[in-house]
């Protein structure tokens, strides 16, 4: 019997809110070190905190492309 791929396709809309996702927690993450460095700390916590809903998004998105788990037995 043939061995199946463990690797699974992923449709490219997950790949596409992954580069917006990643890119918008970096652009706020450098947001939230330059603030904190210049000792702007309300900004600085503010910038950190927008970085949430940019992860949130992306396991949103990973989480509607997993394949459902079934008992084939």
């Amino acid at each position: 019997m043939a061995e199946e791929d463990p690797r699974q396709q992923v449709p490219a809309y997950v790949a596409l809110v992954r580069i917006f996702a990643v890119v918008g927690m970096s652009a706020a993450a450098a947001f939230a070190i330059f603030f904190f460095i210049a000792a702007y700390w309300i900004y600085g916590l503010i910038a950190l905190v927008c970085t949430l809903p940019f992860f949130f998004i992306m396991r949103l998105a990973e989480g509607t492309a997993e394949p459902h788990e079934t008992n084939s037995e």
